[in-house]
């Protein structure tokens, strides 16, 4: 290769490294320069459902069919989680569960996630 042809190859990869940095460059700043109006519309969405749920509290409440034939479940109280929690290792350690008491709760090494 004779000087000329390298220095050729230098100023190409040159030319197409530094037009690869201004066009990126130039996508992040189509970016940077978008970013007012998607904050803009995610507001007025929020404004939209806030003034939504104003005229659905002042308008009186009416039940749909639907609500009258499928009534509202109750969630799970949290003593009745604690309860079937405590009842589980109870009965996989053994133990009565009036014995059983929580003391602290650690990670344990042999129980560890493992990524499939």
């Amino acid at each position: 290769m004779t000087y000329g042809e390298i220095l050729v190859k230098a100023l190409t990869n040159t030319a197409l490294g530094m037009g690869t940095v201004f066009l990126s460059l130039i996508f992040i700043a189509c970016i940077i320069a978008m970013l007012p109006k998607v904050t803009g519309a995610f507001e007025s969405i929020g404004k939209r459902k806030k003034e939504e749920t104003k005229a659905a509290e002042t308008a009186p409440a009416e039940e749909t069919q639907l609500q009258k034939i499928i009534p509202e479940e109750e969630g799970m109280d949290d003593l009745e989680l604690v309860a079937v929690i405590t009842a589980a290792i109870a009965a996989m350690e053994g133990i009565p569960a009036d014995g059983f008491v929580v003391r602290s709760i650690k990670r344990s090494s042999q129980n560890k996630w493992r990524r499939v």
